[in-house]
């Protein structure tokens, strides 16, 4: 960790000044306070997020916990701006990341009941962050959690800002899924539940609220489309008029689709669905 010292209020003739930090790397200052900032300045959080594929949330946590080592010394300023030549070495608890810029890569990922969506976990060894390990898939995560219990389509990429985009509310990507329960109410009813999803359901200090809900298929499920990803979403709305989800399965994340995967399969986007996403995100394809 670092040496905090206080400037001596006896060689200034003032009352002591703030504190300041040693990391023996050029700083700038975030708020354009350098006359010549540089062009290869960087935010300690946006070279976590790159090299490592999280969320601009998560990679800032995990900065704020003291999990990432800059050049062998402990930061924990994700909004510290270092020079990139500056950068010898980037670790994130303990593993070394890259310091080239990656090539972004998206797949997708079948993920069936019982894997837990988080990267490890003491109390469940199936999770989906030692399946990425076992398959290779290092500096890579899932833009679209699910349940432990529930199945169907994720996504996994190295790209933070698309998981970003992914998983915020803010950008509404709207997600499908097919809702099962032991019996549901006549169509009428489901209609009339429909109707109320959408206009908003207050629980637990929350709106939840879907955009679209219709029933399908044989057997008969519910299908619904939602566009803000909180949690547990599904299961309350359906808590909400005494019904019990007992499948839930994604079936699309904005233009990508589960259809054709068997369940554990990984498989890369095609070129065209990769462009689809890249018009979604605002990137050029």
């Amino acid at each position: 960790m670092y040496k905090l010292a206080r400037s001596s209020s006896r060689d200034s003739g003032r009352s002591a000044g703030p504190f300041s930090v040693d990391l023996g790397l050029p700083l700038l200052y975030p708020y354009g306070m350098n006359e010549n900032k540089s062009e290869t300045a960087v935010r300690l959080w946006r070279m976590v997020q790159t090299q490592a594929g999280l969320s601009r949330r998560k990679a800032q946590e995990l900065i704020g916990s003291g999990e990432v080592e800059l050049n062998g010394r402990i930061v924990d300023d994700p909004f510290l701006s270092v020079e990139k030549q500056t950068i010898a070495t980037l670790c994130l608890r303990g593993h070394p990341l890259s310091l080239c810029d990656p090539e972004h890569r998206v797949y997708r990922y079948h993920k069936p009941p019982g894997v837990l969506c988080s990267h490890d976990d003491p109390h469940c060894g199936n999770t989906a962050g030692r399946i990425l390990r076992s398959e290779g898939f290092i500096g890579y995560t899932w833009a679209g959690r699910l349940d432990q219990d529930a199945e169907g389509l994720v996504l996994l990429t190295n790209d933070g800002g698309l998981v970003e985009i992914l998983t915020h509310p803010r950008y509404r990507v709207k997600k499908v899924y097919h809702v099962f329960v032991p019996r549901f109410p006549p169509i009428r009813e489901m209609k009339r539940i429909f109707s109320e999803m959408q206009r908003g359901i207050e629980e637990g200090n929350e709106r939840l609220r879907i955009v679209a809900g219709e029933m399908s298929g044989r057997p008969l499920r519910a299908v619904l489309t939602l566009a803000e990803g909180k949690k547990h979403e599904v299961k309350r709305l359906f808590s909400h008029f005494n019904l019990k989800v007992i499948r839930l399965r994604r079936v699309a994340i904005g233009p990508v689709k589960l259809s054709g995967l068997a369940p554990e399969e990984i498989v890369r986007l095609d070129p065209a669905t990769v462009a689809s996403l890249d018009r979604l995100t605002g990137k050029k394809p």
